[in-house]
């Protein structure tokens, strides 16, 4: 931590360090010389500002100040534009939001739509084949019915003759 240069330093100024805790033997502190005073003090020396420059600190002051508000005030137009801008994006968000979800719904009424229209055009078809089915069972009791009749008439007129 110490170097040995200043711990030859510190042995050779210091071997008996003072006690600062012990009060009788501490010696007084040396009185302050007193500066002779050689002139005017500078306050005495500086005159005061002249009118020329206090009007020109109160120009420099009036056009910092100026600067100062039209940075503020165009800090707060910057503000008011992106506050304005972020509300027009939020808008225009929430707007493509509900295009889509109108979009989604009617998509989804579109596809129910064909649903029905492909349901009611199955059962159609069910319907139709139902009763083609129905109409070829007819036809073909008819003729059986036909051939029934036929077949007995001969068999009626044999059994009579």
């Amino acid at each position: 931590m110490f170097t040995s240069r200043y711990v030859t330093f510190f042995l050779l100024f210091y071997q008996d360090p003072p006690n600062l805790l012990d009060s009788g033997d501490v010696p007084d502190l040396p009185a302050r010389p007193k500066t002779a005073n050689k002139g005017p003090t500078p306050s005495s020396q500086t005159p005061g500002p002249t009118a020329a420059e206090i009007d020109e600190q109160a120009r420099l002051l009036k056009q910092y100040e100026d600067k100062q508000r039209a940075l503020k005030l165009q800090r707060e137009a910057e503000e008011r534009q992106r506050a304005e801008l972020a509300a027009q994006q939020q808008h225009e968000f929430e707007q493509r939001q509900r295009d889509q979800e109108e979009a989604q719904r009617l998509a989804q009424e579109q596809l129910l739509q064909q649903q029905q229209m492909m349901f009611a055009n199955h059962q159609q078809a069910e319907l139709e084949q139902q009763l083609l089915a129905m109409r070829g069972q007819f036809e073909r009791d008819q003729i059986f019915l036909e051939q029934y009749d036929r077949v007995s008439k001969y068999a009626l007129k044999r059994s009579s003759s």
